[in-house]
């Protein structure tokens, strides 16, 4: 058996090598019938290239798909991708790209993304100008929702003096769109600017069939809570709403509760309704709690549904009507269902102490001791970081340099948690200060990436392979490249009937031809010719630029490894005396300066690193058509051309037998054709090359001039970013300040929390030792009264 496998297997080796020996091998006949064919096939193809129009630009992807692509990303909400799709249909429709009607969509997303980032002023840009053009169609259909959101962005950044100016935009507005929107828009600016019998007017007038309906009898119950605030005299002094709790307050607010109880029975038929009715139900529990009606509040907050994006927030205030009415078990319920499915709400520490309190009044003195030591535990390392954080910078200006220097999050992420920084956004939120240093440092970032991309670009024209940022000429080169390339597989068929015609290895300069020649038949079978050859090509090219990338992936997160490890040491150093982990000061110096070498080695890893992947970003969007692969396909279809003509040249001469003699006369006219066509193709490849340095050196002039004008908005804005250092630096320290002692104040109740947990512990026990002790004494003297019975029994019978 082992005899007949090696038997089978010599055999399917020789019917291999046979096999692959037909596969590259032609008889002389069906090599120059194969040439001829070919020859034919790039003449008719040059003829239709020929009389093909000039190449003109074309569109990656039209306004259309780029609207599809930007709504995608903004319902993910994936702002900064939609904001740049959006913007790139806004830019096409004013190069004459793109119709009015893309325009309009393409312009009111765009503000929609720039609304949904929190960059409030570039969507008041965008909602502004779509106002602007709101009596054209098809703009009328969004001058409504610009109106409304225009309104939000004044409320939402403090510029109430900006809704005079707002009015006076809509009042040019004449046109009117079927959905009620610019009506609706209307009323909300009327009741902004405090015109309540105007909003009123306006928010009825909103047809029940129009989609914003619900919104403006919302508006109008909101309207009603108003009007009460101001019976009551509260207007829009806090501390006047928080002290409402009068008698006659539930018939104050019973307007605007039955207002929001018919927004209620509204049809929920879409997301927007059924986020509306939620919100309604909020009121109706808010106001119900206000007046101290709070199984009513308790019956309209548990209508919301978990699915409700204001569920979180009513199961915090759900929980306190359960705290008002003394169903501890509910609360407890409500607030652990809130700290398992949104444990990082701004509510968190306040939720964890209220779970904690009630679980000290329901007599549960371990868990409650677990839960104030988990928060202390939690915000103490928080507290004590905020506190290093403003001692270490105490100028204002150096400390807003140091927010902004890199973003707020990427600088401070590693020392600060992130519900300390939604705190402090929260604490600053009247004043706009992190709205401050958020804008400058989105546009830092934007002018960064700008800056990259321009690199980018600049390193596309400079490379061979420019042709690849223009697709239109790209195609028609490989168009040229790809008939030149077949004129090479014409040779090739062609050599391989001479090898047919004759395969002896000659002597002198002809058997060193031919010995060349045949090294290069392989490589010339390799060149692409079709589309999909070009195609897998630049594939290809990706991979391994994809491949390196990766490496760096896997450094990246060895060093990341290595990070995490000297973390952990400078934990253990700094931790070590709370361990009972004792070193003299000499090892201990030792230790860290060894960790902060590693440190520094570390950093420098950390840039080559982030050096090797810019590298890597500009070679991949350097492959393609005309790199050094396309560089050697021409170098070895010119070397290949040469020995093969070469080669019948000498044959011609020495004439080393009749065959190849005679098939080097026959097929001497193809090869001259060859030729003929390739200059033309040379000629073609060459004027298109020409076209591509032109529209080349054009685009670098643009992206000169662009770099230049980021060059200009990066000194603008480092202009402004001085006028704003001290003051915003100087508030934002304060908003710090304060959420260090909000941290403070939690650590404290956290500790008082501890320490009630003792004291009614103790009293608890005391009570229960108290209650032991009248019991044993009860039972004394009971024992005591039947001993005396039992005595004077005992007594008498004697």
């Amino acid at each position: 058996m082992l005899r007949l496998r090696q038997v089978w297997a010599v055999q399917g080796a020789l019917l291999a090598l046979c096999l692959a020996a037909r596969s590259a091998a032609l008889d002389a006949d069906a090599a120059r019938s194969e040439a001829q064919q070919g020859l034919t096939s790039v003449r008719a193809e040059l003829a239709r290239l020929a009389a093909a129009p000039a190449p003109r630009p074309v569109l990656l992807h039209s306004p259309e798909k780029l609207l599809a692509a930007g709504e995608l990303s903004l319902r993910t909400k994936d702002y900064e991708q939609a904001i740049d799709t959006f913007s790139q249909v806004v830019e096409l429709f004013r190069q004459g790209k793109a119709d009015r009607n893309t325009h309009a969509d393409g312009l009111y997303l765009l503000g929609e993304a720039y609304f949904g980032s929190g960059q409030l002023l570039s969507a008041r840009r965008a909602y502004a100008e779509l106002l602007d053009l709101g009596n054209q169609s098809p703009y009328d259909a969004y001058s409504g929702r610009s109106l409304a959101r225009l309104v939000d962005v004044a409320l939402n950044t403090g510029r109430v003096d900006a809704l005079a100016g707002i009015a006076q935009q809509a009042a040019r507005i004449t046109a009117r769109d079927p959905s009620g929107s610019f009506d609706y828009a209307l009323g909300k600016l009327s009741f902004a600017r405090g015109e309540l019998s105007e909003a009123r007017r306006l928010l009825s007038a909103v047809s029940p069939q129009s989609p914003y309906h619900h919104q403006a009898q919302y508006v109008l119950g909101t309207m009603l809570i108003k009007q009460a605030l101001a019976e009551a005299g509260a207007g829009g002094d806090a501390e006047a709403q928080a002290r409402l709790v009068l008698p006659g307050a539930a018939q104050r607010f019973e307007p605007a509760i039955s207002q929001f109880r018919h927004v209620t029975e509204l049809p929920a038929d879409s997301a927007v309704h059924r986020e509306v009715i939620d919100q309604a139900w909020l009121a109706i529990g808010r106001l119900h709690y206000e007046a101290e009606a709070y199984l009513d509040a308790a019956s309209a907050y548990i209508r919301i549904d978990r699915t409700s994006p204001v569920y979180y927030e009513m199961l915090f205030e759900l929980a306190w009507v359960y705290v008002r009415v003394a169903d501890y078990q509910r609360a407890e319920r409500a607030l652990e269902i809130l700290s398992v499915a949104a444990p990082d709400t701004l509510d968190v520490a306040d939720t964890a102490l209220l779970r904690a309190d009630l679980m000290l009044r329901s007599g549960r003195f371990d868990r409650a001791l677990e839960a104030y030591r988990e928060v202390r535990d939690r915000f103490d390392p928080a507290r004590e970081r905020v506190d290093a954080f403003l001692t270490a910078t105490t100028d204002p200006a150096v400390y807003y340099d140091r927010l902004v220097e890199e973003g707020l999050e990427a600088s401070t992420s590693s020392k600060l948690p992130d519900v300390v920084l939604d705190w402090v956004r929260e604490e600053a939120r009247g004043e706009r200060v992190f709205a401050v240093i958020d804008d400058v440092t989105h546009a830092r970032d934007v002018l960064r990436r700008s800056r990259r991309l321009a690199s980018k670009l600049n390193a596309v024209l400079a490379a061979p392979s420019r042709a690849r940022a223009f697709p239109e000429l790209k195609t028609s080169l490989e168009r040229a490249d790809g008939l030149i390339n077949q004129l090479a597989q014409v040779r090739r068929s062609i050599a391989l009937g001479l090898e047919d015609a004759d395969k002896s290895a000659f002597m002198g300069e002809l058997g060193t031809v031919r010995a060349e020649r045949r090294q290069l038949m392989a490589r010339v079978s390799n060149v692409p010719v079709t589309p999909a050859d070009y195609l897998r090509r630049e594939e290809q090219g990706s991979r391994s630029w994809s491949q390196a990338s990766q490496a760096l992936q896997r450094v990246t997160l060895e060093a990341d490894r290595l990070q995490a490890v000297i973390n952990g040491l400078r934990s253990v150093l700094d931790e070590a005396d709370k361990h009972g982990v004792t070193r003299d000061p000499q090892s201990r110096a030792r230790f860290v300066a060894e960790v902060e070498a590693n440190e520094r080695d570390l950093a420098v890893y950390r840039a080559r690193i982030d050096a090797y992947r810019q590298d890597v970003e500009t070679g991949r969007v350097q492959v393609g058509f005309g790199d050094r692969r396309f560089g050697e396909d021409d170098r070895v279809r010119r070397r290949f051309a040469e020995l093969l003509d070469r080669e019948l040249v000498l044959i011609e001469q020495t004439r080393p037998s009749e065959d190849a003699f005679e098939y080097g006369r026959s097929v001497a006219p193809l090869l001259v054709e060859a030729r003929t066509i390739e200059r033309t193709l040379q000629e073609r490849l060459a004027a298109l090359q020409g076209t591509v340095a032109t529209e080349a050196q054009q685009l670098q002039r643009l992206v000169d001039a662009e770099s230049g004008q980021i060059d200009q908005y990066t000194q603008r804005l480092d202009a402004l970013d001085q006028h704003a250092r001290l003051l915003v630096g100087e508030v934002a320290m304060r908003s710090f300040a304060n959420v260090r002692d909000h941290l403070k104040g939690i650590v404290l109740r956290a500790d008082v929390g501890i320490v009630q947990q003792a004291w009614e512990l103790r009293e608890e026990q005391q009570t229960r030792l108290q209650g032991l002790q009248r019991q044993r004494a009860i039972e004394e003297q009971n024992l005591d009264d039947e001993l005396r019975e039992v005595f004077d029994d005992a007594g008498e019978a004697l």
